[in-house]
């Protein structure tokens, strides 16, 4: 195989992201509907979206939790949950490595360390966040820090 052959099949687009998002995510439980992925608890919803920047060939993976405690929803969309925020805010150590996994065109190595990334941190982040308790912990540690919090939620997972 040449070097421009090579170099064409080591790309990753966007059908294979997805996919390889789409992997990793319904292996962990999480359903897939329309551009998102849920993950569904008896306490919350936890809400992965893939958004196509409208500015580059990337992809941005935001966060949502919906608190079943504020209305019982089966698919709620990202922008309508009670917590939002972008995976690289989340998670400011990797958010570097996240945006590199995200572009079109992107290699496929760099597509397989972000799924090990979702694998090994996102995943069980998602499923504490299943908990009231766990985002409550969450919340205290300040991990929601650059995320937006509904007063609602913030009402109920500062009770004590």
């Amino acid at each position: 195989m040449d070097e421009s052959r090579r170099h064409i099949s080591t790309m990753m687009d966007k059908a294979n992201f997805k996919k390889g998002v789409g992997r990793v995510l319904k292996s962990a439980g999480f359903t897939g509907k329309s551009g998102s992925w849920y993950l569904c608890g008896d306490e919350s919803t936890v809400v992965l979206n893939l958004q196509r920047s409208d500015f580059d060939e990337k992809f941005y993976v935001n966060f949502g939790v919906w608190l079943q405690s504020l209305g019982a929803v089966d698919f709620p969309s990202e922008n309508k949950c009670h917590i939002q925020a972008r995976l690289t805010s989340l998670f400011p150590g990797h958010a570097e490595a996240v945006d590199r996994a995200c572009k079109v065109g992107g290699s496929t190595e760099d597509l397989a360390t972000f799924a090990e990334f979702l694998e090994k941190e996102v995943v069980p982040f998602c499923k504490d966040c299943l908990r009231t308790e766990g985002l409550r912990s969450k919340l205290e540690a300040g991990t929601f820090k650059k995320a937006l919090i509904m007063k609602a939620a913030k009402d109920v997972l500062t009770q004590t």
